[in-house]
């Protein structure tokens, strides 16, 4: 079993807990993904995922073509 790691990606755009839910639904759907969790406060979406199953560049993918703008944070 891979390791797992961790990203957290800088979220634009969100307004509202539905924004949060929509952005870890669609994240949830990626293979490889073991939990994911947005803040529409802070603006942070943290990504548990398997990086040999999943890039970083998809999950940032999967959040813009969910209507979002997303970077990875420092």
């Amino acid at each position: 079993m891979a390791a797992s790691a961790t990203a957290r990606l800088l979220t634009t755009g969100m307004h509202c807990q539905s924004c949060s839910m929509l952005v870890q639904m669609e994240l949830e759907e990626l293979d490889g993904v073991e939990s994911a969790v947005s803040d529409f406060r802070t603006g942070m979406t943290e990504v548990v995922y398997d990086p040999a199953a999943v890039s970083v560049e998809s999950l940032a993918n999967a959040i813009i073509a969910a209507g979002y703008g997303a970077e990875v944070a420092g």
